[in-house]
């Protein structure tokens, strides 16, 4: 008796299903502006990859790769601009014909959205070195936030700071 005893608790405890309920993890605030209160949350990994591909695209100097994840025209907030740029890619490419070559270094990649959003925003810390053709040197810190909605890129913002090291 006792053997049948203990192999129908063993039963019991080996049908027993659980379940697995993902709840995104929330934290920080935003602290001005419409979302005020609200708080962020991370988001898809589905998104880095679409910033890792537009970046190996930058770095390439390609601006048909780039819009194979770009909406036809972006909002670009530049560093050195108080106001923002409108890029399509003809613009992109004049841009880019400025320089010999661009070499953008992420340093990570953190996707988040914030209560109640509606698109996705990767944040990049990075080190980017342009190229031009005049011989010289560009070479910035850089802090970006690329707005993605269904997989495309529709905004970028930059944020750029001086280098206190000398490599």
């Amino acid at each position: 008796m006792q053997k049948i005893l203990i192999l129908f608790i063993i039963t019991a405890f080996i049908s027993c299903e659980s379940k697995i309920i993902e709840v995104p993890v929330k934290g920080g605030e935003i602290v001005r502006g419409d979302n005020k209160g609200s708080k962020y949350y991370i988001a898809s990994d589905d998104n880095v990859e679409v910033v890792k591909k537009l970046l190996n695209a930058w770095n390439n100097m390609d601006p048909d790769a780039m819009f194979e994840v770009l909406t036809d025209t972006i909002i670009w907030m530049v560093p050195d601009s108080k106001t923002p740029i409108t890029a399509d890619k003809e613009f992109l490419k004049e841009y880019l014909s400025a320089y010999d070559s661009i070499s953008q270094v992420p340093h990570g990649f953190i996707p988040h959205q914030w209560e109640g959003q509606e698109h996705t925003v990767v944040s990049v810390a990075s080190r980017e070195k342009k190229y031009k053709k005049d011989g010289t040197l560009e070479d910035d810190r850089l802090f970006e936030r690329f707005h993605i909605k269904n997989g495309k890129v529709f905004r970028v913002q930059a944020w750029s700071a001086d280098w206190y090291t000398d490599d």
